[in-house]
């Protein structure tokens, strides 16, 4: 199951509320408990959600315990009612999928999740489930389908399976006229009251057998969802409760994917008798020596639970479409009646599959329609949603962090009715809270490219950017993502921003000072002998231009934007030529460097020799011209242009710094970085390292090589998957872009602070980043989405 579907809608059997909950279709998790059961997404008159359990009765007691008062890990109990047919809990609802939902890690035959996160992952539930033991409460479905994954801790909420054995279950109140319920006497167990809600191969043994539920069997299963999430395997294979009962009694669990102290913790609670098992709380102490801390910033998730956790709130918003609709034409929401017999609304059962949200090319191809401006109120009841209000509330909720997942919604479908667009009109959702944490902030607007030729340039201004197509600049509108204008024929050569919302780029007739705001020509300098546009720093700009003789030699030449005229040019020393320069402006020097192009494919054993020089800016007299051997064949180096210049370069395994000034070498870093390296970064007086084996990103004080902080990705990663690394405008936080997600790390704390994907998309290379003022740029070439930044 996607993480993004409901799994169904309504049956006809199925009630159509709850109290004051209208339900709007069934929550996938546990199967139900006969005689009833089950868990829905409902709705209550002021559009808040929750998730709504119908209690058998032999779980009334567990969730009027839960009722008194909280458990961490188990959502908050909204309202309770087991007098009634049906009886229910109604529990705050927090964005959350399941592990069920999740599946298998891409690529992998392993569990949903690594080792480690799993390990931590069965800590925090065995913390929970502790806490509900302590009160007399098992839980009775610890299984991928009744353990939630959220931005937080995991969430336990299939309290319809939850049980207090010491006590009988009591009968909900009977109505007039009613006779007891057949084969439930007084004091007697109801019928079905020991049906299991888990699988059968995260069964214990004694419930297999018949016996009810306890808090032994939920260690036992709690044991199987450890290896099983970790490494997709069970420990007695699968098939009927019978015969994986005998296993569990006879046989011992296959555990060679756990390392040996973890496999021994696990295979005591897989004992065959109940009273040899731990308890939930040895079970957490042993898997957690350090306890649990409930001020511990959670562990971030993987990209693809990131982007189910957005579509289920997608799918859950796209319920209130349809509902809304079908008030439109329809009897309401019965809002003064209270509670009902729960079947007061004959509609056709709604459908949560049928209202995926379409593909985003259809969305930019069909805006939706204005919303009609409605009638002012009369009254304190507040109005069905609209769908305008659906779609504005998505800018700033979760759903629309998807960012192509089952929902994403193009540019058009993000324009207010009003025009206004961007992160000071997706602020204005109404019936929206502040961002889900640990979620990519929503996405502003999605271009899609057909052709997949898209390219993202760092050349911006406040209200525009830049892209190419093929040989074709574009520019668009940061606010809506819509194309502006298109300048054909630029060429291979990036253009270089200059003050003024300007750009400078080399054309075929010569050097072209550009409008960011219309793509028009504001002046044109002609040069054949122009080869490309290296660099701009204020009013000056440094060219490379071939010197017009026999042998191809190449000049550096300095040229002065305000009175149009070239300042100084001196040649470049042999083997620079028409290679990829790197050109970085310190207030002294001009550095020029010969790198090496990005290549998605490469000998990571390679080494090569780095070369360098140094201008004097004022009269572009060489400085020095140095040289460095063995440095990794990839992209391994970055310049500090502060001083006389630092550089930065990868070199045996480790960073290196050099004062270009002086030649001397000033540091090796203690980080190991391998030749799977992605380019190093230097930002805000800290230079960034990225490794798939070593972190994978490193944070490193440039004045002394010393690590400040490492922070891993939860993903399998290989060095081709590494992409680069930017800085928002701010400088607070940092983006790293792999094959299949984009991190955001906060800066100077390493804190992760949220992972997203872009799906619909084939991934054959890292995204692309770039960040503008206020705005992240994410890109493949066929698609580019635009993210609210500091």
């Amino acid at each position: 199951m996607g993480g993004g579907r409901l799994g169904e809608g309504l049956r006809p059997e199925d009630p159509r509320s709850a109290g004051p909950y209208r339900l709007l279709a069934r929550w996938p998790g546990p199967r139900p408990v006969p005689p009833r059961g089950g868990m829905y997404v409902g709705r209550d008159r002021n559009h808040g959600h929750a998730v709504v359990c119908l209690l058998p009765p032999a779980a009334y007691e567990a969730a009027e315990a839960l009722h008194r008062g909280p458990v961490p890990g188990v959502p908050h109990v909204l309202d309770l009612r087991t007098g009634t047919e049906p009886s229910w809990v109604a529990l705050a609802h927090t964005p959350a999928v399941s592990l069920s939902d999740v599946g298998r890690r891409p690529g992998t035959e392993s569990g949903a999740l690594p080792l480690e996160q799993s390990v931590r992952l069965a800590a925090e539930i065995a913390g929970t489930l502790a806490a509900l033991h302590a009160r007399g409460i098992s839980y009775g479905a610890v299984a991928p389908d009744g353990v939630w994954l959220t931005t937080g801790r995991p969430l336990l909420m299939a309290l319809h399976s939850c049980r207090m054995p010491t006590t009988p279950p009591r009968e909900p109140e009977r109505g007039e006229g009613q006779g007891p319920r057949p084969g439930a006497g007084p004091g007697q167990p109801v019928p079905h009251s020991r049906v299991s809600t888990v699988p059968a191969a995260f069964m214990a043994p004694e419930v297999a057998a018949g016996r009810p539920s306890s808090t032994a069997a939920d260690v036992y299963s709690l044991a199987v969802l450890l290896l099983h999430t970790a490494s997709g395997r069970l420990p007695f294979g699968d098939g009927p409760p019978p015969v994986l009962a005998y296993r569990a009694l006879h046989d011992r669990p296959e555990l060679a994917d756990l390392p040996g102290a973890l496999g021994e913790v696990v295979a005591a609670a897989l004992a065959a008798s109940p009273a040899d098992r731990p308890t939930a709380a040895e079970l957490c102490q042993t898997l957690a020596p350090g306890g649990q801390d409930g001020e511990r910033t959670p562990d971030p998730l993987p990209g693809r639970v990131i982007a189910a956790l957005a579509a289920r709130t997608q799918a859950i918003a796209d319920l209130e479409v349809a509902d809304a609709d079908a008030n439109d034409g329809g009897d309401g929401d019965n809002e003064e009646g209270g509670d009902n017999d729960g079947h007061g609304d004959d509609r056709a059962p709604a459908d949560a599959d049928a209202h995926e949200p379409p593909h985003p090319v259809t969305l930019a191809a069909t805006p939706p329609s204005p919303a009609p401006v409605p009638a002012p109120a009369t009254s304190d009841v507040p109005a069905p949603p609209t769908r305008r209000r659906v779609l504005s509330g998505l800018l700033t909720g979760a759903a629309g962090a998807a960012l192509g997942v089952a929902g994403t919604l193009a540019w058009s479908a993000l324009t207010r009715a009003d025009s206004r667009t961007g992160p000071s009109a997706a602020g204005g959702g109404s019936g929206t809270g502040s961002r889900v944490p640990g979620m990519p902030p929503a996405a502003l607007w999605r271009l899609d490219d057909p052709t997949a030729r898209t390219r993202l340039l760092p050349v911006s201004s406040a209200d525009h950017c830049l892209m190419t197509r093929g040989d074709v600049l574009y520019g668009h509108d940061l606010r809506t993502g819509k194309e502006v204008w298109q300048l054909p024929a630029v060429g291979s050569t990036p253009p270089v921003q200059v003050p003024g919302d300007r750009f400078l780029t080399a054309t075929r007739e010569g050097l072209s000072l550009c409008s960011m705001r219309d793509g028009r020509t504001q002046w044109l300098q002609r040069d054949e002998q122009l080869a490309k546009v290296l660099a701009a720093d204020g009013a000056s700009a440094w060219l490379l231009t071939a010197d017009g003789s026999p042998t191809g030699g190449y000049l550096l030449a300095a040229f002065d934007l305000d009175h149009r005229k070239e300042l100084w040019r001196t040649p470049l020393p042999s083997g620079f030529g028409n290679a990829q320069l790197a050109t970085t402006v310190g207030p002294e020097t001009v550095f020029v460097e010969v790198q090496v192009p990005r290549q998605m494919f490469r000998d990571v054993t390679a080494v090569r020799t780095l070369a360098i020089a140094g201008f004097e800016r004022s009269s572009g007299r060489m400085l020095w011209n140095r040289s460095y051997p063995d440095v990794h064949g990839g992209p391994a180096s970055v310049v500090d242009p502060a001083g006389g210049g630092r550089l930065f370069l990868l070199s045996g395994g480790r960073a290196h710094a050099y004062d270009l000034k002086t030649g001397t070498r000033l540091w090796e870093s203690q980080a190991l970085v391998a030749g799977t390296n992605a380019p190093p970064f230097f930002s805000g007086h800290t230079l960034y390292l990225a490794d798939d084996g070593t972190g994978p990103i490193v944070a490193v004080d440039p004045d002394t090589g010393r690590t400040l902080w490492e922070q891993t990705l939860t993903e399998n990663l290989e060095w081709n998957m590494l992409g680069s690394m930017t800085t928002s405008a701010s400088g607070r936080t940092l983006y790293l872009a792999t094959l299949h997600q984009v991190t955001a790390t906060g800066i100077p704390s390493g804190k992760r602070l949220w992972q997203t994907g872009l799906a619909g998309v084939e991934a054959r290379e890292p995204f692309q980043l770039a960040a503008v003022p206020g705005t992240l740029l994410v890109a493949r070439p066929s698609a580019v989405v635009a993210l609210p930044a500091d």
